[in-house]
């Protein structure tokens, strides 16, 4: 497996809190994390890279690489987190999303904490697998507003869970793989500007590097309200 990846602090922060990832094993499988800072500037940056990092070393350090390690690893990295700032009264409110993805041949495992989220993306689809953990997102799925109000909700950046916070637990998802299927990693600062529909035309019309630079161009072109990260796996 290849990935291309790519982060851009966008237009109107001053800074990137974005974190990603990435790790090669003999056998061709890749794990990829992203993470995103929340918790001001100082706190954001420093969880979402100590929480990439941790998963990606415990994950590599581990005999086992499976959807248990992938959950362990996000259990780890948050008891870093949660100590970084027991130790740093300055920064106690740290916390951060992360998505996460182990690919190896067709079989793709994926978890996810937060609003980042995760994508399979063919020729004819795009196909979101992570759920977000947010405050609008749950409204909409007890039908209170539909997705088109959810667009427009002022709350729709609050989260309801992350790593450092009082409810961390990951949700998780196995898949297959098609031949011709990409998977991205992403957080909102690309999903908050850019379609689901046109995330998978420019993936589908350019080759992963040149579409992972689009997206981040395109997210700009249409505000740059936040960081943009964004990784592509794919043969």
């Amino acid at each position: 497996m290849k990935v291309v990846y790519k982060t851009d602090k966008g237009v109107v922060r001053s800074s990137n809190q974005d974190w990603v990832e990435v790790r090669n094993f003999g056998d061709s499988s890749c794990l990829v994390v992203i993470c995103d800072g929340i918790g001001g500037t100082a706190g954001g940056e420093i969880a979402s890279k100590n929480a990439a990092v941790e998963i990606c070393n415990y994950f590599e350090n581990s005999s086992e690489k499976n959807i248990n390690t992938i959950l362990e690893s996000i259990k780890f990295a948050n008891e870093k987190i949660l100590n970084i700032g027991k130790l740093n009264s300055s920064i106690s409110d740290l916390g951060t999303t992360s998505v996460v993805a182990f690919v190896r041949n067709d079989s793709l495992f994926v978890a996810n904490v937060g609003d980042s989220r995760a994508y399979i993306v063919s020729k004819s689809e795009i196909i979101q697998i992570t759920k977000d953990h947010s405050v609008v997102n749950e409204l909409v799925m007890q039908g209170k507003i539909n997705s088109s109000e959810a667009e427009k909700a002022p709350n729709k950046n609050i989260i309801t869970r992350a790593l450092g916070c009082a409810n961390s637990n990951p949700d998780y998802y196995e898949r297959k793989l098609e031949q011709d299927q990409k998977v991205l990693l992403c957080t909102d600062g690309l999903t908050n500007c850019v379609s689901d529909d046109k995330i998978g035309q420019i993936i589908n019309e350019n080759n992963p590097d040149d579409a992972s630079k689009k997206l981040i161009d395109e997210a700009n072109r249409n505000g740059g309200t936040d960081n943009i990260t964004l990784a592509i796996i794919f043969n």
